[in-house]
């Protein structure tokens, strides 16, 4: 009896140690806090903060404790993004009615001098838009007595990933055990580790970012990611989505729509906009995507390919994807006789990447394979280009393709670019089928418009 009573008042302290020690053991930072299911989300990260008490983090996950009820009806979740003392960043998941329980080191953006020590660069990147070089390497190696002070300009970066743009370097890396980031001109100089404070929160999660934008309907889509962060001010976007505003016509009679992931104080997620709808980021309403996310995948060969992005997604177990690039895993064979690639766009903990696997191999997410956007010779392809009015039209494939400059593409649509008028008297297009960095996309620009690629 006396042994039983004994084991009963040590059994919460048992509870608590392997709490603590599942959860790190050392306690975390809130860094945001989403509530919510499906496309209704809501920002709950100071309901949650200010239910710490001390040096813990305890309550039943209800729309009482979280201020509300952001989708009626639903099974809600909470999802929580924490940061370890060390510096990681992981997300935990609480369905509606589970308990939370976690030992908290300190309030968000507090510092209490508990941190681990040095400098050290986790990722970095050069260039502009979509045309990326990943320069972590290059940066680690001008760290002295972990302090880094350098200019940045093509030269210190090991070339130009972006000719003819204005270009930044983007470092994500750890200083007293703190994750933080910092983006810096080309021109100017990049401090590091000079003695300064813990960074601010803001600054340690970053302001808003896009990830990746396409605009369309169906695999009939534009790429418009440089368009839309060249429109971001302030951490902030606000456009009127219009064939106009996003370059073209991917699908001319068809209702089209935007999907952008972005990138928002430690959280990733992907918002839909109807055509002629105003987007709004960072929006109020969003889908929370998970650490590891498939934005855009095709499977295929020449200009035949497959949209397999949902099929990789649905693939996925425990934020990891191992998967064979076969005919049968990919749902069919899009060009017979033909070896096929398979290529990869995805978001982990909020970083972007791409992969390309070759058929009958295997593809591995998150992988070292994955890279940022590089800029390789080639990566902008024309692969068909018709001039012209229904039946009346002029394969101008190869002038098109002529004018490719740097892997970019922009010029006038008229008779005398186009070589010739195929329909006298008529409104024409020019309808462009092509490849941009592995992926095919197609666009329409109406005689008297402007090509511009990608």
């Amino acid at each position: 009896m006396i042994r039983r009573l004994c084991f009963l008042c040590i059994l919460p302290l048992l509870i608590s140690s392997l709490m603590l020690a599942q959860h790190g053991g050392s306690g975390y930072t809130i860094v945001r806090a989403d509530y919510g299911a499906g496309s209704r989300w809501r920002d709950v990260t100071s309901r949650v903060n200010s239910l710490v008490q001390g040096d813990s983090l305890s309550f039943r996950v209800t729309n009482e404790a979280l201020g509300g009820d952001p989708a009626p009806e639903e099974h809600k979740t909470l999802r929580l993004q924490v940061r370890a003392v060390g510096g990681q960043l992981k997300t935990l998941s609480y369905r509606e009615k589970d308990t939370v329980n976690l030992p908290i080191a300190i309030a968000a953006g507090g510092w209490d001098g508990r941190w681990g020590s040095g400098l050290q660069i986790t990722r970095a990147q050069y260039g502009a838009g979509t045309r990326m070089w990943d320069v972590t390497d290059r940066v680690r190696s001008q760290m002295r007595n972990n302090q880094l002070s350098l200019r940045v300009s093509n030269d210190t970066m090991g070339g130009d990933p972006a000719e003819g743009s204005r270009k930044m370097l983007t470092v994500w890396y750890t200083d007293h055990g703190r994750s933080a980031q910092a983006t810096i001109n080309e021109g100017d100089y990049l401090n590091l580790g000079m003695g300064s404070a813990a960074p601010p929160l803001a600054t340690q999660l970053g302001g808003l970012r896009i990830l990746r934008a396409e605009y369309g309907v169906g695999e009939r889509l534009l790429d418009v990611t440089n368009r839309l962060s060249a429109q971001v001010q302030g951490d902030q976007l606000s456009l009127r989505i219009t064939n106009e505003t996003m370059g073209g016509d991917p699908a001319e009679e068809h209702a089209k729509q935007l999907t952008v992931w972005y990138w928002y104080n430690g959280r990733t997620a992907r918002v839909v906009v109807p055509e002629k709808s105003t987007l709004a980021l960072p929006a109020s309403s969003f889908d929370a995507i998970g650490n590891l996310h498939v934005m855009r995948a095709q499977y295929g060969a020449d200009y035949r390919f497959l949209d397999v992005t949902r099929l990789l997604n649905s693939s996925m177990q425990g934020d990891q994807l191992t998967l064979r690039i076969t005919n049968e895993n990919m749902g069919g064979d899009p060009a017979p006789e033909r070896p096929k690639i398979l290529t990869v766009f995805y978001v982990y903990n909020g970083q972007p990447a791409r992969v390309t696997v070759n058929e009958k191999d295997t593809l591995n997410l998150p992988g070292a394979g994955g890279t940022g956007w590089t800029s390789t010779p080639g990566q902008l392809q024309i692969l068909r280009a018709v001039y012209g009015i229904g039946d009346l039209g002029m394969d101008v494939t190869g002038r098109v393709a002529a004018q490719i400059r740097g892997d970019t593409l922009n010029f006038p649509v008229n008779g005398e670019s186009m070589g010739g008028d195929p329909a006298p008297g008529q409104v024409k297009r020019l309808k462009v089928i092509y490849l941009w960095q592995g992926l095919r996309y197609e666009t329409n620009v109406p005689e008297k418009g402007v090509l511009s690629l990608p």
